[in-house]
């Protein structure tokens, strides 16, 4: 009788064509007794009757080819044991990472960022007794260690160590995350590496035959060592050991590129240069994306906790200020930061994206100190007083909305706002004389905010006096209260040049800057004498991990910022170093500012004892991540794409489109 029914099947042009993957069996009592009879012969005779067992393999293997199968995971498994006992049977695969598949079942999501190549790899039992083979299940993804064979040749080395676990291929070694953390590197030459290789292993395990060995490049740093004998028998062994299928040098490379503050561009340049092999760049950013940065994130959260713990207790005075990641006012990104003023520890890092301010990077700033601000109240510290610049929307917001908390501005913003004023005033031949004096005026303002014991009152009458002084005159009609006189000693040369006539030029211009109304109502921020010197050297460290001449996406800006904040506060109490005799050892430096040399103590060398707990941290990551290397990522919470896709407010256009617009007037390019 006719199966029209399977005969439609077969006549169908809209069926696609059954792959041998899919084919369903029909002929199930003949592979289960060669099953049967395969793995009686398996588990009872030694390795010399491999031939019987290779015969009973192939003749599986046609029939699997011919028939539909259901059993597919049976028949899998039996040839995984078979792999493992006969040495004359061969399966082609193709590697990927530290996986191997085979050729009919490559996944689409793999951790390698380059086309692979397809590879022959014999697996070899090397031993007598196959009873105490392991079964290798279809999700397992790696295997045991090998039994060495009693017989080995004299001269050769094992592969790995006691310990070690490989891939399916023997190609790569698997470790911990805590053995990768005691990884080490060094540079070597292909001729040396072969060189060394073939010392390690002289003949063929399997024939005795001659072996020769060759050094490529695998993937990422790693490199491949292979020895083949004339008899077609080959082996392969990769420098690097494997955290979960990928290299511990590439996980290694990539994050020390980032803790050491480089970027990948430059170190891809030196590899080429050298030349060295290192990741793709696919690789490192994807490597930065799940678990570097991640990482740096964490350490910084256990940071901040124990740094705000000590100042839960009393009041606490922050002073805050902002860093853009650009010169200019077109900056993208703003980090905001704020210290306590006495320990100079940092309490809080925020960080904006001008897409959270309606593409206005000028408000950045004053969003920064809200949200700052915001943040650490939540968190239990009872802020009482805050010290900026002198930043009129922030100065606004503290008038307005927060009056509970005292402002204060910093004394060194405001001595360079002053000695701004004063030198545009005395830039006219008139007022020359008035140029001596900016620099003692300055040093006077300085010393009536330390001296002033936080009256505004008292602040005033010591800077009226200034007025009279450069005038010779060192007592006065106090008309402000508090003295009236100067306090320094006698003048010991009354008959000076640089001395100002009252009511001169230079005189009028000097009292119409240091009288004006604006800046007397705003001397009360300068009563404390608060300083916000510390943040600008913060802010100049973060040049170290992110430099404003090189763009980074909001991931990789927050995690370099905040690498420059772990590593301010794990060395910003260094002690000074000493002589043999107990002496501070001081550097001559030329500063700019003060026009001479200056003498700055030389402290002791940074240690960077929180990189291991990092790099631990980034190995343990990719230990226990189950998903691919390169699977989709999902935008964090903070992200500003949130916001808006990209900067530009439409998408771009044809490339076409753009190159048309660039037609010259003769119809050529530009």
């Amino acid at each position: 009788m006719i199966d029209f029914r399977n005969k439609r099947r077969e006549n169908n042009p809209r069926r696609k064509p059954v792959t041998e993957a899919k084919l369903q069996c029909q002929k199930r009592k003949e592979i289960s007794l060669l099953a049967r009879q395969l793995q009686a012969i398996s588990t009872k005779l030694q390795c010399q009757k491999r031939k019987e067992i290779s015969l009973l393999a192939r003749q599986l293997q046609a029939i699997s080819t011919k028939l539909q199968c259901q059993k597919r995971k049976e028949i899998s498994l039996l040839a995984r044991q078979l792999q493992a006992i006969s040495s004359d049977v061969s399966f082609s695969f193709i590697e990927r990472g530290d996986f191997i598949y085979p050729k009919d079942t490559i996944e689409e999501a793999s951790d390698d960022d380059t086309e692979v190549e397809e590879q022959d790899i014999s697996l070899i039992h090397v031993g007598k007794n196959t009873d105490t083979l392991k079964q290798v299940g279809e999700d397992e993804e790696i295997i045991g260690e090998e039994e060495k064979d009693e017989e080995e040749q004299e001269g050769d080395v094992d592969d790995d160590g006691p310990e070690s676990v490989t891939s399916r291929s023997g190609l790569h070694s698997q470790i911990t995350a805590s053995e990768g953390e005691n990884s080490q590197f060094y540079l070597i030459t292909k001729s040396k590496l072969e060189e060394l290789a073939a010392l390690a292993r002289r003949k063929c395990k399997t024939c005795g035959g001659h072996l020769t060995v060759s050094a490529n490049a695998g993937r990422g740093s790693s490199g491949h060592i292979t020895w083949a004998c004339n008899a077609g028998h080959r082996t392969s062994w990769c420098t690097q050991e494997t955290v979960h299928g990928t290299h511990v040098g590439d996980m290694k490379l990539a994050s020390a590129i980032i803790l050491s503050g480089n970027n990948f561009g430059k170190i891809k340049l030196l590899s080429k240069f050298l030349p060295i092999q290192i990741m793709a760049k696919n690789t490192f950013y994807a490597l930065q994306r799940r678990y570097i940065a991640p990482a740096i994130e964490d350490h910084w959260q256990r940071v901040q906790s124990a740094t705000r713990d000590k100042h839960r207790g009393g009041p606490v005075v922050v002073c805050g200020d902002a860093r853009n990641d650009s010169p200019g006012h077109s900056a993208q990104y703003s980090t905001y930061t704020f210290v306590e003023h006495d320990s100079q520890d940092v309490l809080h890092v925020g960080f904006l994206d001008k897409r959270n301010v309606q593409m206005k990077s000028p408000n950045m700033e004053a969003e920064g100190f809200k949200r700052g601000l915001e943040e650490m109240e939540a968190d239990g510290l009872n802020i009482n007083e805050v010290v900026t610049d002198a930043h009129p929307a922030i100065a606004k917001h503290m008038r307005v909305k927060r009056p509970d908390i005292f402002h204060s501005w910093d004394v060194w913003h405001g001595a360079k706002n002053l000695g701004k004023k004063l030198t545009k005033a005395a830039a006219k031949s008139a007022t020359r004389k008035l140029l001596f004096w900016v620099r003692h005026i300055l040093l006077h303002f300085w010393f009536c905010s330390r001296t002033c014991g936080g009256d505004q009152q008292m602040f005033k009458a010591k800077w009226h006096g200034m007025t009279h002084h450069v005038t010779n005159r060192h007592e006065w009609v106090a008309g402000l209260g508090g003295s009236n006189q100067c306090e320094h000693e006698t003048v010991t040369e009354p008959d000076r040049e640089e001395w100002l006539q009252a009511g001169d030029s230079a005189h009028r211009a000097l009292v119409e800057v240091a009288y004006e109304r604006r800046f007397l109502c705003n001397m009360i921020y300068f009563t404390r004498f608060r300083h916000t010197s510390m943040l600008e050297s913060i802010h100049n460290h973060i040049l170290m991990y992110a430099s404003k001449r090189f763009s980074f996406d909001h991931q990789a800006y927050r995690a370099r910022n905040l690498l420059a904040m772990i590593d301010f506060m794990a060395h910003k109490d260094r002690p000074a170093q000493t002589d043999k005799e107990g002496k501070t050892k001081y550097v001559a430096t030329w500063s700019k500012h003060a026009g001479n040399y200056v003498a700055k103590p030389v402290k002791v060398p940074k240690t960077y004892s929180y990189i291991p707990c990092i790099m631990s941290d980034i190995l343990h990551r990719r230990e226990i991540d189950k998903t691919p290397l390169f699977a989709k990522a999902t935008l964090l919470p903070d992200d500003p794409r949130n916001v808006q896709p990209r900067l530009a407010p439409f998408p771009p256009p044809p490339i076409e489109e753009i190159l048309q617009r660039k037609m010259g007037r003769r119809g050529k390019d530009n």
